[in-house]
């Protein structure tokens, strides 16, 4: 519970640092934890956002999960299903680029 709490607390000074070096240009997911808890179950997510300035800032947050989702993921991992069983989800990696109007108060990017 304060893991969670600290990746909150992470996650909106992260948040603010990227408004104050113009917005975000890119955004990156670069790691996906497997799911953790019981009954409330989260996902840790590493993300590095590449500002409008040049800098880049890396941070963890929690994703909320569904309960079945979180659930029928472990149970396909445990049946060793072929599709779930075979991809990691610590391999997933997103690069998206963001665009300038997406974000309140970026000047749109010609």
């Amino acid at each position: 519970m304060l893991k969670r709490l600290r990746m909150i607390k992470d996650t909106a000074s992260a948040i603010r640092k990227i408004h104050a070096a113009g917005g975000p240009k890119r955004v990156k997911l670069v790691r996906i934890e497997h799911p953790k808890g019981l009954v409330l179950t989260s996902s840790a997510a590493v993300v590095e956002v590449a500002t409008q300035s040049g800098e880049v800032i890396r941070f963890t947050t929690a994703l909320p999960l569904p309960f079945l989702y979180a659930w029928g993921y472990r149970l396909a991992r445990g049946l060793h299903v072929p599709f779930v069983s075979d991809i990691d989800p610590e391999d997933i990696s997103v690069d998206v680029p963001v665009p300038g109007w997406a974000w309140p108060g970026s000047k749109p990017s010609a």
